[in-house]
């Protein structure tokens, strides 16, 4: 069983839960002495120091991330390969392979040619030059964020992530429109969280392998 911890404080909780066979995948903990106590004793466990920021996909990525690629049979393997060169997203390969999507990419940069990331004009997903909506939108967030009046998070929300600084200063965290109409209703998301909103692979909600979710007092 696998489970997300909230509130962990020093990880009592998670001491006992280990000592039944359950996995805590998952920390939200924000005093810097009861996170230097968790990443000593947990230390390849998620954490994140916003329980607000503990979401279906963050729990769906962290109970995928210690999987062990040996499960990965040489069957497997060709498969995987098959279906990126047929032009297949990483995303669900890597779900229907039992892997992280990043465990997912390194294999497949091992046996195949990558697809490349960079695109331009309207191949590109975050083309600015499209509607006026679209304009009009991505204008009102950059002026509302210069204002003041919108604040920038640190982290994507997705997946807790602070993203990658671009080398021409733009801030990693990025706004995601559901619609255009609603110009200052947004998701904050770094870069690869963003793509996979626009290609339409976001992960269901069903898909999460938790089966416990506990918590000290806030």
């Amino acid at each position: 069983m696998k489970a997300i911890s909230l509130f962990s404080g020093v990880g009592g909780f998670e001491i006992g839960f280990e000592r039944a066979g359950i996995e805590t995948v998952l920390q939200a903990e924000r005093d810097p002495w009861a996170l230097e106590v968790l990443a000593r004793h947990w230390p390849g466990t998620e954490r994140v120091t916003d329980v607000r920021l503990v979401s279906p996909d963050m729990a769906y990525n962290a109970s995928m991330k210690k999987q062990p690629l040996i499960k990965l049979t040489q069957e497997k393997l060709d498969e995987a390969v098959r279906r990126y060169d047929a032009g297949e997203s990483l995303a669900p390969i890597a779900k229907d392979m039992g892997v992280s999507r990043q465990s997912m990419w390194d294999v497949l940069r091992r046996r195949t040619v990558m697809r490349p990331q960079k695109r331009y004009g309207e191949d590109n997903h975050f083309y600015r030059g499209g509607s006026f909506a679209e304009d009009q939108a991505h204008n009102k967030v950059e002026k509302a964020v210069k204002s003041g009046r919108m604040i920038r998070p640190d982290v994507c929300e997705r997946c807790g992530g602070e993203g990658v600084p671009f080398k021409d200063g733009r801030h990693p965290i990025q706004a995601h429109h559901d619609d255009y109409a609603k110009p200052l209703e947004v998701r904050w998301l770094c870069q690869p969280c963003h793509h996979e909103y626009h290609k339409g692979k976001e992960v269901p909600a069903e898909a999460p392998s938790i089966d416990l979710i506990y918590g000290g007092f806030p």
